[in-house]
C-alpha cells in the first residue's frame, strides 16, 4: 500500500455532478490532487454531466485507467459486489494510492469507504471545508449549501440543509 497523500482526494462521481449542477465545481481546488478513475470519468464527462474542460481547468485533476482484472479481484476480495463500477474503483484507487479520503454523495458508498478506512467526504462537506479553509465566504457557503437542497440533484433533506448551516453559523460565533 502506498504513502497516505494528504490533500490528495479520490472523486466518485456524486460530488462532480452535484457541485457543478450549482456553479462551484471550482472549490475543490482547496484539494492539492483529485483523482478520478475511468468509470467515474464515463458516468460524468462521459455522460455529460460534467463537462471536461470544467474538470481540467481545475488543473489538479487526474483520470486513472485500471486493469479490470485487479478490479474485480479487489471487489470480490472486499465484498463490494453491491456497488457500482466507479465505487468500486474509486475505493480501489484510494487503497493502491494511499489516498484517505473518498468524495462521494452514496451512502452505502460511505459505510464501505469507513470499512477500508477511507474518509467519505460528501459534497456538503466539501463545501464546510472550502468555507473554513477560507476559500468562500459564509455567505457563499450558505448559498452552495441551500442550491443542493433546491437546485441539485443530489437528494438532501431540508432538516440536514438547515443542519448544515447551522454548523457554519456555530464555526463564526465566539
Amino acid at each position: 500500500m502506498g504513502i497516505r497523500t494528504v490533500n490528495a482526494v479520490m472523486a466518485d462521481a456524486g460530488p462532480l455532478i452535484h457541485l457543478n449542477e450549482i456553479g462551484c465545481l471550482s472549490i475543490l481546488r482547496i484539494f492539492e490532487a483529485i483523482h478520478i478513475p475511468d468509470a467515474v470519468w464515463l458516468e460524468t464527462v462521459g455522460q455529460h454531466r460534467v463537462l471536461q474542460d470544467d474538470i481540467l481547468t481545475l488543473e489538479i485533476a487526474y483520470q486513472h485507467s485500471l486493469p479490470k482484472i485487479e478490479i474485480m479481484q479487489f471487489i470480490h476480495d472486499k465484498g463490494l459486489e453491491s456497488l457500482q463500477d466507479g465505487e468500486c474503483e474509486c475505493l480501489y484507487l484510494c487503497e493502491k494510492m494511499g489516498i484517505s479520503v473518498l468524495l462521494t454523495d452514496d451512502l452505502s458508498v460511505r459505510e464501505k469507504a469507513k470499512q477500508l478506512n477511507i474518509t467519505p467526504v460528501g459534497s456538503l462537506g466539501i463545501i464546510v471545508r472550502a468555507y473554513k479553509k477560507g476559500y468562500i465566504s459564509l455567505n457563499n457557503a450558505k448559498l452552495y449549501i441551500t442550491d443542493l437542497y433546491y437546485v441539485s440533484s443530489l437528494f438532501v433533506t431540508r432538516t440536514i440543509m438547515e443542519l448544515a448551516i447551522e454548523q457554519l453559523q456555530k464555526g463564526t460565533e465566539k
